[in-house]
C-alpha cells in the first residue's frame, strides 16, 4: 500500500477505536490499536525510504504479497515474493535496512502491543486498567512518532508516486536476500 492509503487506514482505525470501551470491548479495541499501529509504521517505513510502497498488499505469509492487480478487479491480483515491503507485524518480515531512531522507538512501542496479544486476546488474561493504559500509551507513541517521520519526509496525506518494486527475477520465483 502507499503512504496515503496507510494514513487513511490509520484514521479509520482511530475513529472506530475511539467508539469502543477498551475494558469491555478490549479485543476489538486492541485489534484497532495493533492494526492502526502497524499501518502507521508501514507509512513511516515508506516515507523514510526503508520499504517500498505501491500497488501491492501483504498476505499472512511473510514475504508473499498480492500485486500487479487492478483495484476494481479483485481477481486480477497475483501472489509474488517481495522484500522490504509492508509489514504484517513489526519484525515480520524483518527490514534489511537500519531503522531510524524514531522508527526504532515506534517499534519498541508496538512491541508492547505485540506482547499483550497472546496473553490477553488469545490467553484469557484479565483485562486491567493498567493493560489498557499501557496499550493506549504505546499506540499513541507509535502513531505520534510515525506521523512525525512521514511529515519530516514531506510525504503527508498526498499520494506519493509509487517507487519501483523489487520483484522476483530468479528461477523459483524468489529474489536473493541481501
Amino acid at each position: 500500500m502507499d503512504i496515503a492509503s496507510h494514513l487513511e487506514k490509520v484514521k479509520r482505525f482511530e475513529r472506530y477505536r475511539a467508539k469502543l470501551d477498551p475494558e469491555k470491548e478490549f479485543e476489538m479495541w486492541y485489534w484497532m490499536s495493533l492494526s492502526g499501529g502497524t499501518s502507521v509504521v508501514n507509512a513511516a517505513l515508506h516515507a523514510a525510504g526503508l520499504t517500498d510502497d505501491g500497488d501491492y498488499f501483504c498476505t499472512q505469509s511473510v514475504d508473499v504479497y498480492m500485486r500487479d492487480g487492478k483495484r476494481d478487479d479483485p481477481g486480477s491480483w497475483k501472489p509474488g515474493f517481495m522484500w522490504d515491503a509492508d509489514l504484517i507485524h513489526i519484525h515480520m518480515p524483518e527490514i534489511s535496512k537500519p531503522l531510524t531512531p524514531k522508527i526504532e522507538k515506534a517499534y519498541a512501542a508496538m512491541q508492547v502491543l505485540e506482547d499483550v496479544r497472546d496473553p490477553c486476546v488469545r490467553g484469557g488474561r484479565k483485562i486491567t486498567k493498567k493493560i489498557v493504559r499501557d496499550v493506549d500509551a504505546a499506540f499513541t507513541t507509535a502513531v505520534t512518532l510515525c506521523r512525525e517521520v512521514v511529515e519530516e519526509a514531506g510525504a503527508g496525506e498526498e499520494k506519493a508516486p509509487a517507487k519501483p518494486r523489487r520483484t522476483a527475477t530468479r528461477a523459483g520465483g524468489g529474489r536473493k536476500r541481501r
